[in-house]
């Protein structure tokens, strides 16, 4: 049996930490954060030209890769799983930086659990708008276990498990909604580890109703492919299921924290309807020819989505309809077995 400090050592070696950007200059304390020897993989979607400065000119050794499309997080990451040559895939955002020791405590955890998430801790400064947001985006993010990232570690093997691709790459935003509704229709378990902190930057003003409207497009996206449900009655469920979330939020963050919530859900059915209305990243055009929605009169939640019996089975034969099996993995010890060495070579 391998000594455990020899299978770690080995682990992190063959870990990739992956970064999609655009033009944000907190890279450069990202990736001052990285504390271990790992490569790093840089997934640019309209990258900047001081981004591309701060790129050539960092000390560190960087694998750059780049797509097209910007603002696709779905196809940016993609790229990146393509450009890294670990086994290990650990997802991380410009805008964070790990705690000490993090990235070793995920490997090690990895090595043992096919996907592991850390814990997000949102800065906030001394407003009152940035307290807010950052109690919200506790709720709406960081109080359940899910695959959302960041920090998200997972074998790349996990995606032969769950149709065989990492991202939808049409999927611009909400890209890892989707992977984690790919993962519960596996029944492949998300471990927590709530010690493996990343800090997230302090968010100040209402920038978050921009994320929150592009979220709402990518949920766009997702309902037009079938990969995410559509409701059968859309305004009674969403007043509904809004209405239920709030409730929660106040109950939990305060009624503060839930006014701005309701806000930032103002923002992502706006995004959605914008998205059907304007369609402005031109995905219609792109979509399969067997795409068709996934109708239900109990549709998935925005928030904490546990999907049901019924609803993974209904999910299960949308990706079926696009020639994706995904089935219930039986044995995931196979997870424990690191890949054989011709998997690592570097992917071009």
């Amino acid at each position: 049996m391998k000594d455990p400090e020899a299978a770690l050592k080995e682990g992190i070696a063959r870990t990739s930490v992956v970064i999609a950007l655009k033009d944000d200059v907190r890279i450069v304390d990202c990736i001052a954060s990285v504390d271990e020897e790992v490569e790093i993989v840089l997934a640019l979607n309209g990258a900047s030209d001081e981004i591309r400065r701060v790129i050539a000119e960092h000390p560190r050794r960087l694998v750059v890769t780049e797509i097209p499309d910007a603002g696709n997080l779905g196809a940016a990451y993609n790229a990146g799983a393509e450009a890294a040559s670990g086994q290990y895939l650990l997802y991380m955002d410009s805008d964070c930086v790990f705690a000490p020791g993090v990235i070793r405590m995920m490997v090690r955890a990895v090595l043992d659990h096919p996907v592991v998430k850390g814990q997000v801790v949102y800065g906030e400064s001394d407003r009152l708008l940035s307290r807010l947001t950052a109690r919200v985006r506790e709720f709406d993010e960081g109080d359940y276990v899910s695959a959302l990232s960041p920090p998200l570690v997972y074998d790349r093997r996990v995606a032969d498990c769950i149709g065989g691709y990492h991202y939808d790459p049409l999927v611009h935003w909400c890209e890892d909604r989707e992977f984690d509704f790919r993962l519960q229709l596996a029944e492949i378990p998300v471990v927590h580890l709530p010690d493996a902190v990343i800090h997230h930057d302090a968010q100040h003003g209402l920038q978050n109703l921009r994320s929150y409207w592009r979220y709402g497009i990518g949920e766009g996206i997702g309902q037009q492919l079938g990969i995410f449900t559509t409701p059968a009655i859309p305004v009674a469920w969403r007043v509904y299921d809004s209405a239920r979330t709030l409730v929660g939020c106040a109950r939990d963050k305060g009624p503060l924290a839930a006014a701005l919530y309701a806000l930032m859900q103002s923002a992502f059915h706006t995004g959605t309807v914008y998205h059907l209305l304007r369609d402005p990243f031109q995905v219609r055009g792109r979509l399969p020819a067997h795409a068709r929605r996934t109708r239900m009169l109990r549709s998935v939640p925005e928030h904490c989505p546990k999907l049901t019996a019924e609803q993974r089975e209904k999910l299960r034969q949308a990706h079926r309809e696009r020639g994706r099996v995904i089935e219930p993995v039986k044995d995931l010890s196979v997870f424990r077995v690191p890949a054989p060495e011709p998997s690592l070579v570097q992917r071009q």
